[in-house]
């Protein structure tokens, strides 16, 4: 919480959404440059829409990462490298798996209510976003970000 206790929580949560996402998009781009084309998809969060309680260092780094794709897919651009994000709202796995059974059933009772499609999200679901970005199916399509949710979050 921002009020809380001080603390350094970018180091735990901003340091390696952020940083490694860059890291990662520079060893990445290298070869792609050579070649003349590629895609780098890089993971974002459907947080990067809501002002989540207790989500501010995470939500924030995921926000660092939609722009870094986008300055990406700018500077990128012209050696015919796309850059794309991908921002899933709630999907489950075990790390959304936080509760005991009852608990987590009332809690993914109330976002299914909040889905137009009527559910949560799955591994599968992220993977069918990632697997078009890196494919050629979007080649006219660079600095956007595509978010499996649902139908929760419709920004802009």
């Amino acid at each position: 919480m921002f009020i809380g206790p001080a603390q350094r929580p970018t180091e735990a949560t901003g340091e390696p959404n952020f940083r490694g996402v860059l890291h990662s998009a520079r060893e990445a781009a290298r070869p792609m440059t050579a070649q003349g084309s590629g895609s780098i998809v890089t993971m974002a969060s459907g947080a990067i829409d809501t002002g989540a309680r207790g989500l501010l260092c995470y939500s924030v780094s995921k926000a660092a990462v939609v722009q870094l794709t986008r300055t990406l897919a700018t500077e990128l651009g012209p050696y015919g490298i796309r850059a794309n994000a991908v921002a899933p709202g709630f999907i489950r796995t075990p790390m959304t798996a936080r509760h005991n059974e009852q608990t987590q059933a009332r809690a993914e009772e109330a976002l299914i209510r909040a889905a137009p499609l009527g559910r949560v999200g799955s591994p599968e679901d992220v993977a069918g976003s990632v697997l078009f970005l890196a494919s050629d199916v979007s080649a006219f399509t660079t600095g956007q970000i595509l978010r499996p949710n649902g139908g929760v979050a419709m920004p802009w």
